[in-house]
């Protein structure tokens, strides 16, 4: 039991408590109404218009209606440490900033979480952007948690609570907030007597001494009527709220989803192509993403784990049966962006395997070729059509299809629990199956024809046969991706060349990276022979070892390697041509491994200098930077017997 001291201000400490912690998380809500019993203009009207409500029971109204307010203002103290500590991680126009001023380092014990240090391991290719957003949200709840804790313990904190109505300065202190304000302004509207607000913080659990949790006990009484002094029972509510985490039988809130940005620069791409791209066989991509600015062909034993996958063009997967060539494996971290059509062709015995998060196809998309095709959200403007045996396409959120779902010949569509489906059409036939799992949702403008209702396999989903429905709106990166121009710019002026090594390539080198980094430019080509000898030049290497460098190639033609030579690359590829051909002589079935890397910044600034190219703004709004996980949570809240 905390010990009562004579005034209330006095009476209000914080004490350590330990016990289960209780994490939760914190990037605060504007919604009370979602968690409380109502919004908080309900609950301030009906301290002013409903005092029958506390006459009713005065075992627990006052105590709840003391804790209404009291909840409202620590929102405020919430929202204003989510700021500050937004502020903290990034500048005025969005952009991450690039100083470290040493707050979190000390609050965490760890330079990685400073934002200078995040954006220069995102840049230098480190850390990848999933790993920068999780350290940046973790840095702001240590922020948060520090600020909420030095206005609890009454040291004052740089959040601060403002009442509009009042003359009186920001309160940076709990017991200012409660002795000049809330205990009169409750007590001469509800004829309640708050006696005593007592704060128990959590034990932290990352950040020391950082509370991630608080129990508040609000003691309330009444005066019995006819009497001057005697008093009813006093009540006790009792609040536990949790900050900056997640608990199992909280109320979560869940926020927009963390943001998905798509690169504007060539540099954050591991393959960029100006004009068409068309792969060697058994090329793997490990990192970074691929573009092409015109049509893409995957030339079969694709291995990608990506973060995005864009085609300003048409998109065609190949097959090859030959024993040589691996299956097409794709994940997609992000995004999948066709401009065009979307074609997965079929040769036995091969296969095509597809994980993304989200796909948009804005043509027809024809998936032929056998195999799993994943996805969390898919968006077509037109047909989605799938034939075959061992064609199988799962649908675990969401599938906007303003034209055709069609499957035919033995082809599989899955919705799993929970997902909604939407299409102006549907076809199901020909011993092919649309399955509904539990929760599944299934849109259709107009009714299927009896052949495709009886190929319907509904396990507890809802069928819907009518044109009232409105599509979901697609995320507004696609838009971003369709009115982007990537090349906005490019110098025309040939890349240069220079003495150094071979006479037909230029290059520029940072030492002071390890491992070295080497840009080579080539106006018309690049093969690894030539390559080799100008790295052999211009870091004085007698044996060039490919894969002991960061290596980044820039050219207008086609980029050649020879199996066994040059097969494992780290770094990036960039091609300022009209087609990009990736051509492996000798073995065409050697491959290729590519593991991408961001460029050290001396390394971009000469980019820049020779091709125009800019880094990238790593750039998120707010409601980026605070909405990827749930807040504020009330744990418990109850009337207790102290």
């Amino acid at each position: 039991m905390p010990e009562k001291i004579s005034c209330l201000k006095d009476r209000m400490f914080i004490k350590k408590v330990d016990g289960s912690v209780l994490i939760v998380v914190i990037i605060v809500i504007a919604v009370l109404s979602t968690i409380l019993l109502g919004t908080m203009s309900a609950v301030l009207a009906s301290l002013n218009q409903s005092t029958s409500i506390y006459q009713k029971s005065a075992t627990g109204y006052g105590a709840e209606s003391a804790a209404e307010e009291f909840l409202y203002y620590f929102n405020q103290l919430l929202e204003d440490a989510k700021n500050i500590a937004y502020g903290y991680y990034y500048k005025g126009d969005g952009t991450l900033k690039d100083i470290s001023p040493g707050r979190v380092r000390w609050l965490l014990g760890d330079e990685s979480y400073e934002p200078g240090k995040i954006l220069d391991d995102l840049r230098h290719g480190r850390i990848s952007r999933d790993v920068a957003e999780d350290k940046v949200y973790e840095g702001m709840k240590a922020i948060i948690r520090d600020e909420v804790s030095r206005f609890m313990n009454d040291v004052g904190s740089d959040a601060s609570i403002k009442v509009e109505f009042l003359s009186l300065p920001e309160f940076k202190k709990l017991s200012d907030l409660v002795e000049l304000y809330i205990k009169p302004h409750y007590e001469s509207l509800t004829g309640y007597e708050l006696d005593d607000i007592t704060v128990n913080a959590w034990s932290g659990t990352t950040s020391g001494s950082l509370p991630d949790g608080y129990t508040i006990y609000i003691d309330v009484s009444k005066k019995r009527a006819g009497t001057s002094s005697d008093k009813e029972i006093k009540r006790t509510l009792r609040l536990d709220v949790g900050i900056a985490g997640n608990s199992e039988g909280s109320v979560n809130l869940i926020l927009n989803p963390s943001p998905t940005s798509v690169p504007s620069s060539p540099l954050d791409y591991a393959i960029f192509s100006k004009g068409a791209l068309i792969t060697n066989k058994n090329l793997t991509v490990e990192n970074g993403s691929v573009y092409s600015g015109g049509d893409m062909t995957i030339d079969g034993g694709a291995v990608f784990n990506i973060d995005n996958l864009i085609s300003k063009g048409e998109m065609v997967i190949n097959q090859d049966s030959d024993s040589r060539c691996r299956d097409n494996n794709i994940v997609v971290r992000n995004m999948i962006y066709v401009e065009k059509s979307l074609k997965a062709n079929r040769i036995s015995p091969r296969s095509t395997n597809i994980d993304a998060k989200t796909i948009y196809v804005g043509q027809e998309m024809q998936l032929y070729g056998a195999g799993s095709y994943k996805f969390v959200q898919l968006f077509s403007d037109s047909n989605v059509k799938l034939a075959g045996p061992g064609v199988n396409m799962e649908v675990s959120a969401l599938a906007s299809i303003r034209g055709t779902l069609e499957v035919i010949d033995g082809a599989t569509v899955t919705l799993k629990s929970n997902s909604a489906v939407y299409c102006n059409s549907l076809v199901v036939r020909n011993g092919s199956r649309l399955i509904l799992e539990n929760g599944a949702k299934l849109y259709v403008a107009t009714t299927p024809d009896a052949s495709t209702i009886i190929s319907i396999q509904n396990n507890g989903g809802t069928i819907s046969y009518s044109s009232s429905f409105t599509y979901p709106p697609t995320p507004a990166e696609i838009d971003e991706i369709r009115n982007r121009d990537y090349t906005s710019g490019l110098l025309t002026t040939p890349l240069p060349a220079d003495s150094v090594g071979s006479h037909q390539l230029g290059s520029t080198a940072d030492i002071i990276q390890t491992p070295p980094q080497i840009v080579i430019y080539g106006e018309s080509f690049i093969n690894d022979n030539e390559a080799r000898i100008e790295i052999s030049d211009r870091l004085g290497l007698p044996i060039v070892d490919f894969s002991t460098l960061q290596l980044h190639l820039i050219s207008r033609g086609n980029i050649t390697f020879v199996g066994g030579g040059l097969t494992i690359l780290n770094g990036s590829i960039i091609s300022l041509g009209n087609t990009f051909n990736i051509n492996t002589m000798g073995n065409p079935y050697a491959g290729l491994t590519l593991k991408y890397q961001m460029p050290s910044p001396p390394i971009q600034q000469d980019i820049e200098n020779n091709t125009g190219i800019q880094p990238s703004q790593i750039i998120y709004t707010e409601a980026d930077a605070v909405g990827r996980k749930t807040l504020y949570n009330i744990l418990r809240r109850n009337i207790v017997i102290k």
